[in-house]
């Protein structure tokens, strides 16, 4: 008769074989931020005309960056602009990968939008407070 220790191996051993091979499917998430970066770009250019605020809806945390009451150094910004435009989607399939990873999958989608519309937020507050008379 087995002991129970005698089981539990062979439990890990199945699942490191099941993880072998499908380690690529937790990373989609994080391949669909890559893939649409290059649209939401171009997107970029069309709502730029569209007026600052079609911006922000895209790309919030390009907008809480440039606020005016952080006081942030203009040379430091400059850069800092054209680097979010290129890893704010990657970066929220990053964090999507990671919930998504722990078997969470609804979990995942909705801490990718919590932390978009965290920018969002963000954006608003800095603006209400930028128009503050101080």
């Amino acid at each position: 008769m087995p002991s129970s220790s005698a089981a539990t191996p062979r439990g890990k051993r199945g699942a490191r074989k099941s993880l072998a091979r499908g380690w690529w499917k937790g990373l989609w998430p994080l391949l669909i931020g890559i893939i649409i970066t290059p649209f939401t770009v171009r997107l970029a250019g069309v709502l730029a005309l569209e007026g600052p605020k079609a911006f922000a809806l895209l790309y919030p945390w390009f907008d809480v960056l440039r606020s005016r009451v952080l006081h942030s150094p203009a040379d430091l910004v400059g850069h800092a602009y054209e680097y979010m435009l290129y890893l704010q989607f990657p970066l929220y399939g990053l964090l999507m990968t990671f919930t998504f990873r722990a078997g969470r999958h609804l979990r995942a989608l909705i801490i990718g939008l919590l932390a978009h519309f965290t920018g969002l937020l963000l954006v608003v507050v800095l603006a209400w407070l930028g128009q503050m008379p101080q």
